[in-house]
C-alpha cells in the first residue's frame, strides 16, 4: 500500500468556535462545512486540510489524514498494516464529508491514521493570504525503529533523512517529509505543518500572531537542514504546536534532494542559529484514542456548514 499525499490533520478541542477563529485568524484557513461538532477547514481547492472536533473532556490530536489512491488500496491496507506491526481499527467506511471512504489504523506507537480516497475538489476561496496545503506532521515515539517499520511497510513511506538517534524524516510523494519521527519518552504530536510560498508569508503568520493574539513564535523563522526549508514555529490555540514551512526541498525523480544522515550537532536543525529552545523541545500534544469504525463525529450532516 502507497500513500499519495499528505491529507490532514483531526485535533480535538474544547472550544470549536474558538479553535476555528485562531485558524481564520491568525493562518487565513477556511471554514468549508460543520457537522456533527466537527469544522473542517481548507486553504486550496479541496474540502479539507484540517478536522477540528469539538469534545468538552479530550484534549488531543485524533488522528493524521493519509490519502490513498482509490478503494482497492485501502484494502490492501487492511492486509499490510497488521503485517506492519499496526492494527485496523474496524471495517472501511463511508458517509464522512468530503471524502468517499476511509479506515482507521492504529501504529504499534499508538498514533491514529485516517487512510481515505475520493476527496473532494472544486472549493473556490476568495483571495486570502493563506498556506497552500497541509504539509507534514511530527510525531513523537519511544520506539523508532519499530515505528518507522510501520511507516515504510504498512503505509508506504519511503526514507528522507536521518539524525540517529534522536529523529528521522520520511516522504509519501515528492515533498522531502510528510512525517518526522522523533524519540522521546512520551508518545504525543510534536507539531503539524502548513506549507507556504516563501519566507515573507512566515513573517506576515508572525504579524498576524502578534497583532491579533499578543502571542510571540516558539521557534524561527530560520533554516531547517534536513529539507532545507524554512521554519517558524508557534502554539495554536489549544497548545498544539504549529509549523510554517517554505522552500521544502523536492525528493527525485522530483527534485535532486538525496537522503543522508546529519551529524548529532545543532547545526543540521537549524542553519541559521543554534539548538531549539527548551519550549519547543517540551510541547507535545496527546495522541488520543479514536472508536473502531467511523468516528461518531462523521456519522451525518447537519446544516451547520460555515457562513
Amino acid at each position: 500500500m502507497v500513500t499519495t499525499r499528505m491529507g490532514h490533520i483531526g485535533l480535538r478541542v474544547p472550544d470549536l468556535d474558538a479553535a476555528v477563529a485562531f485558524q481564520r485568524d491568525v493562518i487565513g484557513m477556511v471554514e468549508v462545512e460543520r457537522t456533527a461538532g466537527a469544522a473542517y477547514l481548507t486553504c486550496n481547492d479541496r474540502h479539507h486540510e484540517l478536522i477540528l472536533i469539538q469534545d468538552p473532556v479530550r484534549r488531543g490530536y485524533d488522528h493524521i489524514g493519509l490519502e490513498v489512491a482509490d478503494p482497492a488500496a485501502l484494502d490492501q491496507a487492511a492486509r499490510t498494516v497488521p503485517a506492519a506491526g499496526g492494527t485496523v481499527l474496524g471495517a472501511v467506511y463511508d458517509g464522512e464529508p468530503g471524502i468517499d471512504r476511509a479506515l482507521l489504523v492504529r501504529s504499534p506507537e499508538g498514533h491514529v491514521f485516517k487512510l481515505f480516497c475520493g476527496m473532494q475538489r472544486g472549493i473556490e476561496l476568495e483571495p486570502g493570504d493563506r498556506p497552500l496545503k497541509f504539509e507534514h506532521v511530527s510525531v513523537k515515539v519511544r520506539r523508532p525503529r519499530r515505528f518507522e517499520r510501520f511507516l515504510r511497510d504498512g503505509l508506504g513511506f519511503r526514507f528522507s533523512d536521518r539524525i540517529f538517534p534522536i529523529a528521522s524524516w520520511w516522504h509519501c510523494d515528492a515533498d522531502h517529509h510528510g512525517m518526522a519521527v522523533v524519540l522521546s519518552p512520551t508518545v504525543e504530536l510534536s507539531h503539524y505543518a502548513y506549507a507556504w510560498p516563501d519566507l515573507n508569508a512566515l513573517g506576515r503568520v508572525a504579524d498576524r500572531l502578534k497583532a491579533r493574539r499578543g502571542a510571540k513564535p516558539i521557534w524561527g523563522p530560520s533554516r531547517h537542514g534536513p529539507g532545507n526549508n524554512h521554519f517558524l514555529y508557534h502554539h495554536d490555540h489549544d497548545g498544539a504546536m504549529v509549523e510554517h514551512c517554505s522552500e521544502l526541498e523536492q525528493m527525485p525523480p522530483a527534485g535532486d534532494y538525496q537522503a543522508r544522515s546529519w551529524p548529532l550537532l545543532p547545526d543540521p536543525i537549524n542553519q541559521w542559529g543554534g539548538s531549539p529552545p527548551l519550549r519547543f523541545v517540551l510541547t507535545g500534544f496527546p495522541a488520543l484514542e479514536p472508536a473502531a469504525g467511523r468516528p461518531s463525529w462523521a456519522m451525518g450532516r447537519d446544516d451547520g456548514a460555515a457562513a
